[in-house]
């Protein structure tokens, strides 16, 4: 039979009493605990009887004559039916008693409180805290007692828990376990198998065979990953290194049964086989080491007990094949000892140099290429998790085979270059699939990229390569990497052609977050820059935006060489961006080329933007008015649509005339609103009354808002007739019933009032909504004395929320009329 635990600590403590050294000891799961508060270890073995008894009311736990707080607070502690109170023996005749007060809410292997007593001593052998106290979730530790039944006996186990660290399956693995020793009394170092013998007895067996050799297979992948052992300060990396020379040894008295390392394994591929190395390949007899005789492999599930047939020390560095039927398909896997081969030595050094394990991709010949072409297929999840595993070669794999990969076999490609070490050899294929427009590749792509701090030089090789790639990645590398980005991104601008206006456009915007913190004379230099064409150094200053006023001098030389000569007229007119800028910053030169430009372009588009940029400069105001007269209309327009933003006296004259003459109506509608802004006139609001005739409704609605704003009262007789026309346009009539309003025409009270009054109706269609607004916002301006009772049924509580509210603003406006 196994012998559960044994004596001494790893220095090699005194040995244990003879009692205890003839006991064998199986770990059971536990015997059937009875629930209750009360229990009376009886006499025996040079101990007392001792009588312990919970009383939950009062937060204690009496034993003889001792009041052992319970150390749970009130709220947590649990109903009477919960508690446990068991004698146990313990071998030469002596009991102990075992609480267990588990808390409230928790399950039966949760948090609780649990103490070992003795009759006689003045303090419980153990007490305190059991289950997962502290950490956060996933790392959590803390203490727990096990109680072994063993036929009538009892041992009782007490050791660490950590809940990264147990074994597969286990809801907690015991650590640096102690023993109660019957003779002492006291808790002591232990070797104790943590797998019950219910676990043991229904392990499937399997012999691992000898294959006559030292060398191990190399594997596609690292299928088992060790990531914690029982042994103090190693994690069992020596199991999995790839290296026999390094060996895995438990620290324990006696063959270090139950000593175990636990392994991550990729779940969704099903690991077939294993080669394990049992003794280093320079072992020799002189050594304190020892092979085991058995093993377990243990996953989630299953538990396999592996049979060495022969002492692996005499053959040392040999391999030895396992094979699993069916194979393991779990991502988790523990490897236990058992027993050993202990070469007559008292306390071997027992451990395992090597574990490899092997899926069905490890065919003879296979390669990691052969894998990567199966990642569209139905076995691209096992796949994607064996190059996940598989180290440097993966990427390379991943690489050459995603062109021919469907879009979830690139989605499981990137996650297979995600998962490398070193992202930055991975941005280049992370950065190609980052701009893909389906599947799950370009968000796992880009999402990897934002964590990578090594990712600048693969982005900025795809936005100079790939003019597919720089709309998408000028903008992730100016956010990441600023200093960086600058570089590329204006070398994409000079190569992304004329008609790309999308990248281009994409391109600037990233390159103005980049330079965003650039110093004035980085811009500076940038723009004067001759190993750049005109062309990408134009593009670096449009991206810049408002900063070129900070290098005036450099902006003004680029533009005049990009004017030198005969420049095409997409240059004449991208430069007017900047040089408004400048204009709008006082700067003398640029205000010059915009006016030239504005009367002296051979290209009505030119002359039409030269006449927008020059909204709200006062000195470019002759010129804006004579383009008033321009042939072109777009350029009539333009210049009418600057004065208007900023109207000089001298204005008026032009806008009548184009008023009254102008043959378009948005250059009329235009007219209007330079006469709106200018001061009021007689030949003015005499072309604006004989507008409310014009053929465009447009032009009609523009000329009411202009008289009503030069309280125009002649006109109020004409615009009455516009809101009363019933085959006036709507917007037309909404506009004169606003405009009555603020020409104070009392006479159109009553039917403003009527008009608003329709609003309170759900059902009102669309025109009457707009002429109702228009004729609410009317008599706000007229403000009557009666206001409130003439509005009152918008203010109903039946009426439209959006109707009450406008209501409301027309009876809390102040009103313009006496």
């Amino acid at each position: 039979m196994t012998r559960v635990f044994s004596s001494s600590s790893v220095s090699r403590a005194p040995p244990i009493q003879t009692a205890l050294m003839a006991a064998t000891f199986v770990l059971l799961s536990g015997g059937t605990a009875r629930a209750d508060v009360h229990a009376v270890a009886p006499e025996g073995g040079g101990l007392a009887a001792l009588d312990v008894r919970a009383d939950l009311d009062r937060g204690v736990v009496l034993a003889n004559d001792l009041s052992i707080p319970i150390g749970l607070d009130k709220a947590l502690l649990p109903a009477a039916a919960s508690v446990t109170v068991e004698a146990l023996a313990i071998g030469l005749g002596k009991h102990v008693v075992h609480v267990r007060i588990p808390a409230r809410g928790q399950p039966p292997e949760g948090l609780g409180w649990e103490a070992v007593m003795a009759a006689g001593r003045p303090q419980p052998i153990f007490a305190g805290i059991t289950g997962f106290v502290s950490g956060d979730s996933g790392e959590r530790s803390g203490t727990a007692v096990k109680v072994v039944a063993d036929g009538p006996m009892s041992y009782v186990l007490v050791g660490d828990i950590h809940e990264d660290l147990r074994i597969c399956g286990q809801a907690k693995t015991l650590l640096d376990p102690r023993a109660l020793y019957p003779a002492s009394l006291e808790l002591r170092p232990a070797t104790v198998q943590r797998l019950d013998s219910e676990q043991r007895d229904d392990a499937e067996t399997t012999e691992a065979k000898a294959s006559g050799g030292t060398g191990l297979q190399p594997p596609l992948a690292r299928l088992l990953v060790a990531r914690g052992s029982s042994v103090p300060g190693s994690r069992g990396l020596e199991l999995t290194d790839g290296d026999p020379k390094t060996s895995w040894q438990e620290q324990r008295p006696g063959i270090g049964q139950g000593e175990f390392v636990v392994m991550a394994a990729p779940r969704e591929v099903p690991i077939t086989r294993a080669q394990v190395v049992l003794s280093p390949p320079k072992a020799t007899a002189a050594d304190n080491g020892a092979a085991p005789k058995t093993f377990y492999l243990v996953t989630s599930t299953r538990t396999i007990r592996v049979r060495v047939p022969d002492d692996p020390w005499r053959s040392p560095g040999h391999v030895y094949e396992v094979a699993f039927d069916p194979p393991i398909e779990d991502s988790c896997v523990s490897l236990v000892l058992d027993d050993a081969y202990a070469r007559g030595l008292a306390h071997p050094d027992v451990g395992v140099a090597e574990l490899v394990a092997y899926s069905d991709f490890d065919t003879p010949g296979a390669t990691l290429d052969d894998v990567a072409a199966l990642l569209s297929t139905t076995r691209g999840a096992a796949a994607a998790q064996v190059l996940e595993r598989a180290g440097p070669g993966a990427l390379a794999a991943v690489t050459n085979a995603y062109d021919s990969l469907d879009i979830r076999g690139r989605a499981f490609a990137i996650d297979v270059a995600a998962s490398g070490e070193r992202c930055e050899e991975a941005a280049p294929l992370l950065s190609r699939a980052a701009c893909e427009t389906s599947g799950e590749a370009p968000r796992k792509a880009r999402e990897k990229l934002e964590r990578c701090e090594g990712a600048a030089p693969a982005l900025s090789a795809r936005i100079r390569d790939d003019a597919g790639s720089r709309a998408c990645l000028a903008p992730l590398l100016a956010s990441m990497f600023p200093d960086q980005a600058i570089a590329p991104i204006a070398d994409a601008m000079g190569a992304t052609p004329e008609a790309d206006t999308e990248t281009r456009a994409a391109l600037r915007s990233a390159f103005s977050a980049a330079v965003r913190e650039q110093p004035a004379a980085k811009l500076a230099a940038l723009l004067i820059d001759r190993t750049r064409t005109p062309a990408a150094r134009l593009e670096i200053m449009r991206a810049v935006g408002g900063r070129v006023t900070e290098a005036a001098a450099e902006s003004n030389s680029l533009i005049d060489e990009l004017l030198s000569g005969t420049p095409p007229m997409r240059t004449r007119y991208l430069v007017l961006g900047p040089l408004g800028v400048l204009a709008r910053a006082g700067d003398a030169a640029a205000l010059r080329r915009i006016g030239d430009t504005i009367v002296r372009d051979s290209a009505w588009p030119v002359r039409a933007r030269a006449a927008d940029v020059a909204a709200g400069d006062g000195s470019l105001q002759p010129s804006l008015i004579a383009a008033a007269a321009d042939a072109e209309p777009r350029v009539r327009e333009a210049a009418l649509a600057s004065l208007a933003s900023a109207p000089a006296p001298a204005a008026a004259p032009a806008a009548v005339d184009r008023l009254v003459h102008d043959g378009w109506w948005f250059v009329r509608v235009q007219a209007a609103r330079v006469l709106a802004a200018s001061p009021a006139r007689s030949d003015a609001d005499d072309a604006l009354s004989q507008a409310l005739e014009d053929p465009s409704a447009k032009v009609r609605g523009s000329a009411i808002v202009s008289l009503a704003r030069h309280r125009a009262t002649a006109s109020r007789k004409k615009i009455r007739s516009r809101l009363d026309d019933p085959n006036e346009d709507h917007d037309v009539r909404a506009q004169a019933a606003a405009g009555l309003g603020e020409l104070c025409d009392v006479e159109s009270t009553d039917r403003l009032a009527m008009l608003a009054r329709k609003l309170a109706s759900s059902d009102s269609d669309a025109e009457t909504q707009l002429l109702g607004l228009g004729a609410l916002r009317g008599l706000a301006v007229l403000h009557p004395p009666d206001l409130n009772d003439r509005l009152a049924p918008l203010l109903a509580p039946g009426a439209p929320a959006v109707v009450r509210a406008a209501a409301k603003r027309a009876l809390a406006a102040p009103g313009a009329c006496k």
